[in-house]
């Protein structure tokens, strides 16, 4: 027979296994959501830098840009890192889509001055890069070329000619380091954190073209990068 006892200890086991399994669920919205405050303030910072006038310019002809607040690179003789970001896309009537999370991981050979920090922006130029970051998995370089933007705080009616990029990217680094070089890294959907955020199963797809999920959070950013 079953007692009072075991009713409430069964019932206690099941409130636990509820709690454990929303908990984690709930700490990877909250950081979802403050990786979009945390891109949003990343394109402030660079975007209202005059030695960065290239990249605002770039920017308003745009397909998509990938925005990642915290890339890390470490080590010496064997380069390591990379971080979580989120990309988003412009669609035909100029409007920016929704974020989708990203991640970046690079292992490039070379030698590296110490460690580095950096908030990045790559801005991709062309259909087929963003076609090649929403398609599961790109390698900069191989997939996507990619080439580093100019610096200054003026602007050439030519600039661009002669660089045949799909992306360019621009960072603000900290530390102490040989130069920032992204060729080799790997960009893959953050499906979790995109299935999370928006509260139901997503695709890149969905979420940057068709535009079939909103989220309030979103709006600032979209507000930072059409200015």
């Amino acid at each position: 027979m079953i007692d009072r006892r075991q009713v409430l200890a069964g019932a206690a086991a099941g409130m636990a296994l509820a709690l454990g399994t929303a908990m984690p669920a709930r700490a990877e919205v909250t950081e979802a959501q403050l990786m979009v405050e945390r891109a949003r303030l990343t394109a402030m910072t660079l975007l209202g830098d005059p030695q960065y006038a290239p990249l605002k310019s770039l920017l308003g002809r745009a397909k998509g840009v990938l925005i990642l607040p915290n890339v890390i690179q470490a080590g010496f003789f064997l380069g390591g890192g990379g971080g979580t970001g989120v990309l988003v896309a412009r669609g035909t009537d100029g409007s920016w889509s929704g974020p989708a999370f990203y991640t970046m991981a690079e292992a490039s050979f070379g030698l590296q001055f110490g460690g580095q920090q950096a908030q990045m922006m790559l801005v991709i130029m062309t259909d087929k890069g963003l076609n090649a970051v929403m398609d599961r998995s790109v390698k900069l370089g191989a997939d996507a070329k990619v080439a580093v933007g100019e610096l200054g705080t003026q602007v050439g009616a030519g600039y661009g000619v002669g660089v045949d990029a799909d992306m360019y990217v621009y960072a603000k680094t900290s530390g102490l380091f040989g130069g920032l070089a992204v060729d080799g890294s790997v960009i893959t959907p953050r499906k979790e954190w995109n299935d999370i955020f928006y509260g139901q199963q997503t695709t890149p797809e969905q979420i940057l073209l068709d535009r079939a999920f909103y989220r309030p959070e979103a709006q600032a950013l979209a507000s930072v990068l059409s200015q």
